[in-house]
């Protein structure tokens, strides 16, 4: 089930890992490039204080939560879902239908080596992925016209990228006009599980976390805050 929800005042939209897996298929075959990025709480943290930041992540195709605590926070969670954000559900059917479907895939990340890096990550988790290329940001001196030229040489079906946030989400969003590749997902650096029950949050960071929303929820609650000496709006009677 499609749920909406909002957290720290981005307005975003939950779909279950067999409705994720659904949308990104379409992807695959729609002739447009689609955004999808994996959201953390330190993304959301970082991005609320942020209105260019908060519309790049409102307008991704396709997000997927990192920590089931983004959509507890948002009062939306449920113990299917929670299993299917831990485990890594969407992640691990995604990569093994990219493999039998021999999606070409490109790895991006802030360097060469970081890259090759990360797509190691990815055939421990799924052997046979079609690796056509992996590139460094810093190969293009930072450009990013000569990276978007790279990518289209390569005509990858999939990017993958795991690089400098916010930098990746700006990327990725300037890559619509520009890359010929069907479907572009930022990934942090997360893994999937040998078993279920692995934390994937630190108790520092859900502290933290939960902080901002639960102060974020209260400002709102009490509305916009006057500034000293201010006068209470006067409702005039006549």
């Amino acid at each position: 089930m499609m749920k909406r929800f909002s957290i720290l005042g981005i307005s975003l939209v939950d779909l279950s890992a067999r409705e994720g897996l659904r949308q990104a298929e379409r992807f695959l075959h729609n002739g447009a490039l689609n955004t999808a990025t994996y959201i953390t709480a330190q993304t959301l943290t970082s991005a609320a204080g942020s209105q260019e930041l908060k519309g790049l992540l409102e307008d991704a195709d396709l997000t997927l939560c990192v920590e089931p605590d983004i959509l507890e926070a948002a009062g939306i969670a449920n113990a299917g879902r929670v299993r299917e954000i831990e485990e890594r559900i969407f992640l691990r059917e995604f990569l093994r239908r990219l493999a039998r479907q021999k999606e070409r895939i490109c790895i991006l990340a802030d360097t060469r080596q970081q890259a090759e890096t990360f797509a190691d990550s990815l055939l421990e988790q799924q052997g046979n992925l079609n690796i056509a290329a992996c590139r460094g940001y810093d190969e293009f001196e930072q450009q990013k016209e000569r990276m978007m030229n790279s990518l289209n040489e390569v005509a990858p079906d999939v990017i993958f990228s795991r690089m400098t946030w916010p930098l990746e989400l700006e990327l990725m969003n300037s890559g619509r006009k520009f890359l010929n590749a069907e479907l572009w997902m930022a990934l942090p650096e997360v893994k999937i599980p040998r078993r279920a029950g692995h934390g994937v949050f630190s108790g520092i960071r859900r502290k933290l976390f939960w902080k901002k929303v639960k102060n974020y929820n209260q400002e709102m609650a009490e509305g916009p805050k006057r500034a000293p000496g201010e006068k209470p709006d006067e409702h005039i009677v006549s």
